[in-house]
């Protein structure tokens, strides 16, 4: 499964996003779900940043602080990864 992390916002607001391949069933992917999706999101604080995650179409906001550790160094990669998205 194609899974890509897009973060925006921040003190310069720019869109950066990376992508990669999983092979993380259904049941993983939205048990992995239910745990970081951040129903607040960010919010309207100033220079607040943000990240979604979508897969197979569907896009949902992410709390990074929230992902379990055995995911943590997948969503770490996608970090280091991402790049500017021009729009």
């Amino acid at each position: 499964m194609l899974i890509t992390l897009t973060r925006t916002g921040g003190i310069i607001p720019i869109t950066k996003q990376a992508e990669t391949e999983v092979d993380w069933t259904d049941k993983e992917m939205k048990e992995l779900i239910k745990l970081v999706k951040d129903e607040e999101g960010p919010g309207q604080k100033r220079d607040a940043t943000g990240y979604e995650l979508k897969y197979e179409g569907e896009t949902v906001p992410i709390n990074l602080e929230k992902v379990p550790p055995c995911y943590k160094h997948v969503f770490e990669d996608l970090k280091d990864k991402m790049k500017v998205v021009k729009k």
